[in-house]
């Protein structure tokens, strides 16, 4: 049976079905038990079509990671913001930073320490490039007003990965004070980037 040729329109929408199909599988199943065959099920497509894409479930998790936080992306900061009609201040980007680990809306909370190992191990997409993080922290500080001058790019970097870290390990922490440790953990980034009152 000769083999099938995709167009690169067919191609980008079999991708995004895949990638459109992962986020509702994790939530119910967890990285572990979101198999190839459940993803390409959940798609409507054939296992093998999922290998012209990914060598494995680990790079796939990897750009579905990319993927939800792009999707997202105008969601949590808005369309004015993202056009450059207005600036962002503190209370929006508390609330960007709380939906980073909000299991509503975030893949992260959804995820384990070991997955997010079985990511990084399996792919290297996540390793440490501090001049690829502080590019990516300095364009989403670039929507915000009142960003303190001497900014730690390197530093707020870290800290939000502590906070998805914390998330993903909120079954190993205390219950009780778990939506506090990640206030505590928010205001420090908030106050990290934005200039107090005495500096205005």
């Amino acid at each position: 049976m000769p083999t099938r040729v995709f167009s690169e329109e067919e191609k980008e929408n079999l991708k995004t079905q895949m990638l459109e199909a992962g986020f509702p599988l994790l939530v119910q199943y967890g990285m572990t038990h979101t198999s190839i065959s459940r993803i390409t099920k959940a798609a409507g497509i054939a296992v093998g079509t999922f290998y012209n894409f990914w060598k494995s479930k680990e790079e796939y998790m990897a750009e579905l990671i990319q993927y939800h936080s792009r999707k997202f992306m105008p969601v949590l900061i808005g369309d004015e913001a993202l056009s450059g009609q207005r600036k962002l201040g503190r209370e929006d980007a508390r609330k960007y930073l709380h939906a980073v680990v909000d299991e509503k809306v975030s893949i992260y909370p959804h995820m384990t320490l070991e997955d997010e190992a079985k990511v990084f191990y399996g792919t290297k997409a996540f390793a440490p490039d501090l001049e690829k993080e502080g590019a990516i922290t300095a364009g989403l500080l670039s929507y915000l007003d009142n960003v303190r001058k001497d900014v730690n790019l390197g530093l707020i970097a870290n800290l939000c990965k502590v906070l998805v870290i914390t998330a993903e390990s909120r079954d190993e922490l205390h219950a009780s004070v778990y939506q506090e440790t990640l206030d505590v953990q928010i205001e420090t980034i908030l106050n990290l980037i934005f200039e107090t009152e005495e500096k205005k």
